[in-house]
């Protein structure tokens, strides 16, 4: 008994360390592998000439959000179709984005986009194209004016990361359902010629102090089956549950045709809808920052019910994924945590925001992300039209126009 026992120990010692020696190397290998591809794609990210630009709408634009659902159609062009295994592993390449970004200070509202300088010429044509009045112009980074780490002994900040609650599938209310608002309230005589969703945002950074500041941005980038999102694969699987679910069953086994409310028809129809345009891979934040003794989280407010709007019950919204004034379980037992654990997320966002991350790992590892389509896009950030009674958004003095088509040349 005591051999055999002694045999058995030998042998389960002489197994682990043959494990040991088997394992060991493949985790080492596979950890080195996934640095150095860390390292490359840092190497590349850091070559991109990245670019801002400011858009300076018209006085009175008159273009409706159809026309900005458009330019982000024409933005799918960036779209890589799947980048090519040496470049992707080797050389550490990766697929850029675009930021668009809303800016509130002292009462006037800025649009702004960063796009890497290769799609800068993709970036205007696409807005020319549908806003021809349009000013696009290379300005310094607003985010300099600031110090590069904040909270400060003068400023204070509180911000938000948003992700979709539903699978990228399901849609959010988009600017359609706005526009069939207002038809409905025009046909009883009633209502605003347009509901524009984002009124309230317009609204509150006109009446932002001058060190009062709301910053919203919008970061995307194409994505298709090619790059792992295949949302029309994903529609279908989710119509198909719908479908099997309102199938009646005897004796577990479905039997007879699906029997569907309004509502799940309604459902079906928007994941149609959405499946059937061009998707983007997004990442949305929002910070307010202002000087600590006047801080108000009135704006804040104003900005995060807006994003409300877009949420249905039976489709899909937004919810806050990383927000900045939480501390988690700890911060009731221990308030000292809570207040280094708000700090350190608040420095956090707030690096987040300014060197515009894509996601949480800045494309350096593979992650799920949000994917909207371009009506879902158009409906989050788009110029407001004439409509819009917010006093103070940046607007160009002059029409653009070009030289003459015979103008005589040397």
């Amino acid at each position: 008994m005591v051999s055999f026992l002694s045999l058995a120990t030998s042998s389960f010692y002489e197994t682990l360390i043959t494990a040991v020696w088997i394992v060991l190397p493949v985790f080492f290998v596979m950890l080195f592998w996934r640095l150095r591809l860390q390292h490359k794609r840092m190497q590349f990210l850091a070559k991109v000439e990245w670019q801002l630009v400011e858009i300076r709408i018209p006085e009175k634009n008159d273009k409706g959000l159809k026309s900005m659902e458009q330019v982000f159609a024409s933005l799918w062009g960036m779209y890589s179709f799947g980048i090519k295994p040496m470049d992707k592993y080797l050389d550490g390449k990766v697929d850029l984005w675009m930021s668009f970004e809303m800016v509130g200070r002292g009462g006037a509202s800025s649009f702004y986009v960063r796009t890497p300088g290769q799609f800068r010429h993709l970036l205007e044509s696409s807005l020319y194209a549908q806003f021809p009045d349009v000013e696009i112009i290379s300005v310094p980074d607003y985010i300099e004016e600031l110090p590069a780490a904040l909270p400060n002994e003068t400023y204070d900040l509180m911000g938000f990361s948003y992700g979709l609650i539903k699978p990228n599938a399901y849609p959010i209310r988009t600017y359609d359902f706005f526009e069939q608002s207002t038809r409905m309230a025009a046909s009883r005589d009633a209502g605003p010629s347009f509901l524009d969703p984002l009124s309230p945002v317009f609204e509150a950074m006109s009446k932002l102090k001058d060190d009062e500041m709301i910053w919203i941005q919008l970061l995307i980038s194409p994505t298709g089956p090619a790059t792992g999102d295949d949302i029309k694969k994903e529609g279908e699987a989710e119509i198909k549950k719908i479908m099997d679910e309102s199938t009646p069953k005897k004796d577990g086994v479905p039997s007879g045709i699906p029997v569907l409310s309004t509502g799940k028809r309604d459902v079906i129809a928007a994941i149609e809808r959405k499946i059937s345009k061009q998707v983007f891979q997004t990442t949305l934040r929002f910070l307010y920052i202002d000087k600590k003794d006047s801080f108000s989280p009135l704006n804040i407010s104003a900005v995060s019910g807006s994003l409300q709007q877009f949420n249905t019950q039976n489709m899909n919204g937004f919810r806050p994924i990383f927000f900045t004034a939480h501390g988690g379980w700890m911060a009731k037992i221990f308030p000292w945590y809570k207040k280094s654990k708000v700090l350190a997320k608040k420095q956090m966002m707030y690096n987040y925001y300014t060197s515009r991350r894509f996601g949480i790992s800045n494309r350096l590892a593979d992650e799920k992300l949000s994917v909207l389509n371009t009506e879902e896009l158009a409906t989050i950030f788009h110029f407001p039209t004439a409509v819009v009674k917010a006093p103070r958004i940046q607007h160009i003095d002059s029409r653009r126009g070009g030289a003459p088509v015979n103008l005589p040349v040397e």
